[in-house]
């Protein structure tokens, strides 16, 4: 009788699930992730070949002060801070879904009184009038067997999750740092502008003394005068703004180091190196979907939409459970630990969905979506990171051959100024010719300060684009 039972149950069991298959929606074939190397990138990245940045890049720039601001922002930073809180939301929620699949024990006990309705029925004194004592202590026993892979597929989504958390602090920090080094190169941009602001009033004031001597003489009109009296204000205008974009600068970059406004008082004029060649790493951009943190964690959450629809398919499958309890139960209480006060039950519990009202079917249909969502989400990231890379690279490119025309511009510049101060020695011209060159040399020099500053800008972003030194595996194997 009992393997005739069994083998019922058996048939019973492969009888639902094969129904239960049968009302599983079909939703075609699911996408892939696109491939990076269907990307055709290869004359875009053309460089000599270099390595990923390490995870201190910015060291590079050879700037302990740099140095320091980024440690301090890294740090003290509420959105790294929220990023790690969120990190150990994902840990615990792998923690939940790893104990669901392992046997439930609890321990239950109550002690009480009760005194039963006489109502019920029965006949005069088959229940006691009286309250009388009464205990239970016992152990319950659960297991899910996870038959059609519902917990497993669980504790996948909830491990990529966790993953992509990680992946998500490490992304935070790296935008951090990159913040800090955009705003710091600005800030010495800005100082850069101020020399050059400097110079122009050094230059528009020897000006308009020569044009005050000029017109007290009788030898020039009154416009020459105005003219560059307003260069003078121009200058001091500029002067001005460049005080400006400095404090400006000092102020974000006492914000980003968590800091108030007083911090970037004591930020001294930076001293970064000099722009880098362009050079890139070999086999982009296949390489380049485990160094972007953003592609991990896309990558990482299009991996757990997928093993939610794994949930979600479990739905249709009927639920198997086996429980079990053994404890004792007694009244009165005084009988509790008495051998015949035991009481026992075990079993599977089975439940099979037959109509829920499309509820099982549209969550299932959900999950489907969720999961062409993170895979759309994933190769738009993919595109935007190899767009940043060659972004990066053909500013490079542009800017070497703006600055090599510039340079030559500020060398002729400089020639034509040393020419025109002979002159003058020679007495073949007078001050203002000198002083014509040195504005011209001035505003050569500030073209070549500010490729310089875009050129340095650029090796940022490359540095970002490239993933700021996160390496994928490194990862892996310090979260095992």
């Amino acid at each position: 009788m009992r393997i005739r039972s069994q083998n019922w149950l058996a048939a019973g069991l492969a009888a639902m699930a094969l129904s239960a298959c049968a009302s599983v929606p079909d939703l075609g074939a699911a996408p892939q992730l696109r491939a990076p190397e269907s990307l055709a990138a290869d004359q875009a990245l053309a460089a000599a070949p270099a390595a990923f940045p390490d995870d201190r890049w910015w060291t590079r720039w050879q700037d302990p002060q740099l140095d320091a601001l980024v440690a301090e922002a890294l740090a003290g930073s509420p959105d790294v801070a929220l990023a790690t809180a969120r990190l150990a939301q994902a840990q615990a929620m792998v923690g939940q879904a790893r104990a669901a699949g392992e046997p439930q024990v609890d321990l239950e006990a109550s002690v009480g009184g009760v005194r039963p309705s006489l109502n019920q029925g029965f006949p005069r004194g088959f229940l006691p009038e009286n309250v009388r004592s009464q205990g239970y202590l016992g152990l319950n026993f659960a297991f899910d067997p996870d038959l059609w892979g519902r917990q497993r597929a669980q504790l996948a989504a909830a491990t990529s999750g966790a993953r992509a958390a990680e992946v998500d602090a490490a992304q935070a920090r790296l935008l951090l740092a990159s913040s800090v080094v955009r705003t710091y190169a600005d800030l010495m941009g800005a100082f850069a502008r101020r020399d050059r602001a400097l110079e122009t009033i050094a230059n528009a004031e020897a000006d308009l003394g020569v044009a005050r001597e000029r017109n007290a003489r009788g030898l020039d009109s009154a416009m020459p005068l105005r003219a560059a009296e307003e260069a003078l204000d121009r200058a001091e205008g500029s002067l001005a703004l460049a005080d400006e974009e400095i404090a400006l600068a000092r102020n974000m970059l006492a914000a980003l180091v968590g800091q108030g406004p007083d911090r970037g008082l004591a930020i001294a004029r930076p001293q970064m190196a000099d722009p880098f060649a362009l050079a890139l790493p070999q086999n982009l951009p296949a390489d380049l979907v485990g160094r972007r943190p953003d592609l991990v964690a896309a990558r990482l959450r299009a991996e757990a939409a997928a093993a939610r629809i794994g949930v979600a398919r479990a739905d249709f499958y009927p639920s198997v459970n086996l429980a079990a309890v053994i404890g004792l139960q007694a009244v009165p209480l005084d009988l509790l630990f008495r051998q015949s006060s035991l009481t026992t039950q075990f079993g599977p519990a089975l439940r099979l969905p037959i109509f829920e009202g499309g509820a099982i079917a549209a969550r299932y249909e959900g999950a489907r979506a969720q999961y062409d969502e993170a895979v759309a989400a994933y190769d738009a990231a993919l595109l935007t990171a190899v767009r940043q890379v060659a972004d990066a690279a053909a500013q490079k490119r542009a800017i070497a051959t703006q600055l090599a025309e510039a340079t030559e511009a500020y060398n002729a510049a400089r020639a034509q100024l040393a020419l025109a101060r002979q002159r003058t020695d020679a007495g073949l011209a007078d001050s203002r010719a000198v002083l014509s060159e040195q504005r011209d040399v001035i505003a050569a020099e500030r073209s070549v300060a500010a490729l310089v500053a875009r050129d340095r800008q650029a090796d940022v972003a490359l540095a970002v684009a490239l993933g700021g030194g996160f390496d994928e595996m490194t990862t892996d194997e310090g979260s095992q």
